[in-house]
């Protein structure tokens, strides 16, 4: 019979455990009131019975305390060790931040000579764009100067060619031809009549209208319609004409007759207004024909524009 009741007994307080395990209750928290009820259902049970039940119950309760205790003591050197190595860490980072700083002295240092170095590629590089520069700077100065002498040159050259142009180039025997034909025609004629009558002997050889007489000599000795100028005509008596004349007092330099002074002078003249003319002096413009202004001018004055120099009509120009 006892042992029947100690088995029930067991077994409820069995049932009573799993129930409160199973509601995440621990046994600790259950308080003497709550077991009253259960001793006070088992009444059939006798004091050893009960006595039993509270022994068993206690020492579960110890058990459970232990277990506890335990867990707690488990915590604890988990804390511990979580302690340690956090201070591990802590230390670790103190050992990285004292490392830190040396690497970055190191790099400083490194920082601080990469810029000397970088200071003396600046203050190389600067030298050399200062020699370059100076180096531009005198071959600008240089190629000015060539420039300016090429130009200078230039210049010269386009005077003479010019001076060239203007004054044709003629030989000897055109400028004693010349000479000696305007003495002969204008030898009492003003400077300006001088010069007229040599430019009608240039304007013929450049004219066109007298394509057959290029050359002074031609111009002047011209027979191809009629005689063109009356002063290359021989005399009979002499052999001579009034040019051929003019052209011994040329060479020689001596006259013949009375007024010696006054021919030479005039011959002088001659001559100068015959240079004037070959290198480009023109006083009449393009007309071809000259007479002395007489009573046979009166028509060449209705049918031609003309210009009237010293006792000398000049007109036509074609």
């Amino acid at each position: 019979m006892n042992a029947g009741k100690k088995l029930l007994a067991t077994l409820f307080t069995t049932v009573i455990f799993i129930i409160c395990l199973g509601s995440t209750v621990y046994a600790t928290e259950l308080d003497l009131t709550e077991i009253q009820p259960v001793q006070e259902v088992v009444t059939e049970g006798t004091d050893h019975a009960i006595e039993d039940i509270q022994e068993a119950e206690k020492q579960r309760i110890k058990g459970q305390a232990a277990e506890e205790t335990l867990f707690a003591v488990k915590e604890g050197q988990m804390s511990d060790s979580s302690d340690l190595t956090k201070e591990a860490a802590l230390d670790g980072q103190s050992q990285v931040f004292s490392i830190k700083p040396k690497e970055e002295e190191i790099n400083d240092g490194e920082n601080t000579k990469e810029k000397s170095i970088d200071k003396e590629k600046t203050a190389d590089e600067k030298k050399d764009e200062d020699k370059k520069n100076e180096e531009k700077i005198e071959k600008d100065k240089k190629d000015e100067a060539d420039k300016k002498e090429n130009k200078k040159e230039e210049k010269e050259e386009k005077k003479e060619k010019k001076e060239k142009k203007e004054k044709p180039s003629y030989s000897k025997e055109d400028l004693r031809l010349l000479a000696g034909l305007i003495y002969s025609e204008a030898g009492n004629q003003p400077y300006n009549g001088m010069l007229a009558v040599a430019n009608i002997v240039i304007n013929r050889a450049k004219s066109s209208v007298f394509a057959h007489a290029d050359t002074i000599r031609e111009v002047i000795y011209d027979k191809k319609w009629c005689v063109q100028f009356t002063v290359t005509i021989k005399d009979k008596k002499s052999g001579k004409s009034i040019l051929d004349k003019a052209l011994e007092c040329y060479d020689t330099g001596k006259f013949t007759g009375s007024n010696k002074g006054t021919k030479k002078e005039s011959m002088q003249r001659a001559i100068k207004a015959a240079k004037a003319a070959l290198e480009g002096e023109n006083n009449i413009g393009g007309y071809l024909c000259f007479r002395a202004d007489n009573k046979y001018a009166a028509s060449i004055k209705k049918k031609y524009d003309y210009k009237m120099i010293g006792n000398h009509i000049f007109y036509r120009t074609k």
